[in-house]
């Protein structure tokens, strides 16, 4: 009889190694013995060029995040292999020390989508721990016992259908979804990536990189660096920000490029040291890239060598103008990449080339009887998974173009109809979406039921900046010309109630239009002491400007004069307060405890309800300490400025703030029935 402790014969050695997955066999650790003074990731903090954290020092953290996992007590669930553990990080460089940990040892990652205190604790309930944030550097902050044995990694070999993370999502209704990814899905779409568009700028796009063969790959060139502006806590910024840039041994930047000044000076920065950027981003933030003609470009590929090899973009269809405009901008081919958490990704586009998408090698496609994809990224690889989305093959134009395409172009033709029940009928969003796009000057329409206010329709509508609604009878007047627009062919219980006009959808990093931005635009029907929020622009962590209207419910409009209510100036204080506590500085932001005196404080006009305002916050340091300036305008001129002054330290004498006579949480106003002009 076989000893079952002796080890497992060399035909089970293989068969294990064939299986084992490239991410963690013979992968990102190869690569540091090979070359561990090679850079496996730039560090960036303000204000500081950026340094070089060589692979050998990647290791080192990883090994440290091992050591903290082996620090905990005995019995916690979390040390066992298959533990799942709650990931959520600021930084690029934090989420992959943690996740590579995670994964050398067996266990599954949990990936929040946001960082909320109540999505964090759902999740940490029904796993076996929460990983702590790291310090920048990607160590951990808690001090490890140093008596301690050296961390022993568990010899696990990880093969393909085993489980490597779950992602948690929520799209525009809220209601949360957990999508397990194998490694084999993973692994499935880098291949597809690594041959569609290689990592070495001196390969063409046109030309395929070769096949991964099972034995290690030898050292690439290192001459890119992926740069992102998106999430890695979603599967889009995960595989192309963080994942393939590890698995192929090319260093990625620590933290995300959030601002186009951020993302230029990074561009610049590796330029001069000999490297090319390849740049993952989504629309939203494209869309944020320097607009005016006379703006410097963020990269100049005028030179011999490119600054930008290319350009990602993810999470919504790129409109063409803002996809030319990126393309000027950067310098470089922006690839749009459509698909979702479930599916991974289903096709491609250069809109510079055709507006058709083409779908990933491996990516079959059906468009009868509704629009269906199989292929290896899904959970299902033989079954079919049917989009939301409707679309249409493009036909061929010519014989030759057959044979040049393996697999037929689409488009994109909208999502499918969204049918909800108001008061017992049926309602189609999308006919109510399209009948409110149609009108002159409105962009796009957003319609959503409000379940708090029995089911009726709120509607979000983006406008060209020039026709929105200004104060109350303008917007009054445009209420109802849009409302008109619906009667022919409308209910009444299908008309809008409640109207947010904006000059862009609030979307998140990947693009999406979630249920926390829905939230915040209608906030003030059931919050009396809130402006109406529009939405929020920054140029940096130290600026943030608030767009908002001020709303006929706020509870602070009356007590003042009989005839006329206004916004008195302590909360015009109140609002710049709040938003000032938002902005950092280096890192650094005020606290309220530091609180010392205001500063230069005018109040020029009167705020009145139906006014909309911008209310723009800069955060400053000087000798004295640090201050929140501010400035509330409208188009009727300037309301209210000045500054708020906070101590250096906390030995400061604080005086008495005079926004501590606003009670947290003051008594609504008499509820009435909202009509539609006043919501």
């Amino acid at each position: 009889m076989p000893d079952a402790r002796q080890p497992a014969s060399r035909a089970t050695e293989q068969d294990a190694t064939q299986r084992a997955t490239p991410l963690i066999h013979q992968g990102w650790r190869q690569l540091a013995r090979l070359a561990p003074e090679a850079p496996a990731c730039w560090l960036a903090s303000p204000g500081q060029p950026l340094r070089p954290l060589s692979r050998g020092e990647l290791m080192a953290r990883v090994d440290a995040w091992h050591q903290w996992l082996d620090n905990l007590p005995a019995a916690h669930a979390g040390r066992r292999p298959g533990a799942r553990w709650v990931l959520f990080q600021p930084t690029t460089l934090g989420a992959c020390v943690q996740l590579l940990a995670l994964w050398e040892r067996g266990m599954l990652a949990v990936l929040p989508g946001d960082d909320r205190p109540d999505t964090l604790a759902r999740l940490a309930a029904s796993s076996d721990g929460q990983l702590p944030e790291t310090s920048p550097a990607g160590w951990p902050t808690e001090p490890l016992d140093s008596s301690a044995a050296p961390c022993t990694r568990p010899e696990i070999t990880l093969d393909g259908a085993r489980l490597a993370l779950e992602l948690c999502t929520s799209g525009s209704t809220g209601e949360p979804l957990r999508i397990a990814k194998r490694f084999a899905q993973l692994e499935a779409e880098l291949a597809v990536h690594r041959t569609l568009w290689p990592l070495a700028s001196a390969t063409s796009d046109a030309d395929p990189a070769p096949e991964p063969e099972p034995e290690p790959e030898p050292e690439p060139t290192i001459d890119t660096v992926s740069l992102s502006q998106v999430s890695h806590q979603h599967i889009y910024g995960l595989l192309v920000s963080l994942l393939r840039p590890l698995s192929e041994g090319v260093p990625f930047l620590s933290e995300a490029c959030h601002y186009p000044e951020q993302l230029a000076a990074a561009i610049a920065q590796l330029s001069g040291l000999g490297y090319c950027c390849q740049l993952v981003s989504s629309p939203a933030q494209l869309a944020r890239l320097p607009q005016a003609s006379d703006e410097p470009r963020v990269a100049d590929n005028s030179r011999d060598n490119a600054q930008v090899l290319r350009v990602f973009s993810s999470g919504a269809p790129l409109p063409v103008e803002a996809a030319q405009h990126a393309e000027n901008c950067l310098q470089a081919p922006v690839i749009e990449i459509y698909g979702s958490t479930e599916t991974g990704g289903i096709a491609h586009r250069r809109q510079h080339e055709t507006p058709d998408w083409t779908p990933l090698p491996q990516v079959d496609l059906r468009f009868s009887p509704a629009f269906a994809v199989r292929s290896p990224f899904l959970e299902q690889p033989s079954e079919w998974w049917q989009q939301a989305d409707n679309a249409a093959p493009v036909a061929a134009e010519s014989p030759s173009q057959v044979e040049q395409q393996a697999a037929p172009r689409f488009q994109l033709l909208g999502r499918s109809d969204r049918l909800v029940k108001l008061a017992g009928k049926r309602v189609s969003l999308s006919a109510v979406e399209r009948c409110l796009s149609a009108q002159a000057e409105v962009l796009e329409v957003r319609c959503l039921p409000m379940p708090t206010r029995a089911h009726r329709l709120g509607a979000v509508v983006v406008m060209e900046e020039r026709a929105l609604p200004q104060d109350h009878a303008s917007r009054r007047d445009l209420i109802a010309r849009l409302r008109r627009a619906l009667m022919p062919g409308f209910e009444r219980i299908a008309l809008p109630r409640y109207w947010r006009f904006v000059t862009r959808l609030p979307l998140n990093a990947q693009g999406k239009f979630t249920a926390d931005s829905v939230a915040r635009l209608f906030a003030d029907l059931d919050d009396h002491r809130l402006p109406r929020w529009l939405g929020e622009t920054s140029s940096g962590p130290q600026q943030l400007t608030l767009e908002a209207e001020v709303p006929d419910s706020l509870c602070y409009l009356e007590g003042h004069f009989a005839t006329q209510p206004l916004v008195p100036g302590v909360v015009m204080l109140k609002w710049a307060r709040d938003l000032g506590r938002r902005l950092r500085l280096a890192g650094v932001g005020v606290e309220e405890s530091r609180f010392q005196r205001l500063e230069r404080i005018k109040f020029s006009n009167l705020l009145l309800p139906g006014m909309r305002f911008t209310l723009a916050t800069t955060l400053v340091a000087d000798s004295h300490g640090l201050r929140i300036d501010f400035r509330l305008e409208s188009r009727a001129g300037l309301h209210a400025s000045g500054r708020l002054r906070y101590g250096a330290d906390t030995n400061s004498a604080p005086l008495g703030s005079p926004l501590s006579s606003l009670p947290s949480s003051l008594p609504s106003s008499p509820q009435t029935t909202p009509t539609p002009e006043a919501s």
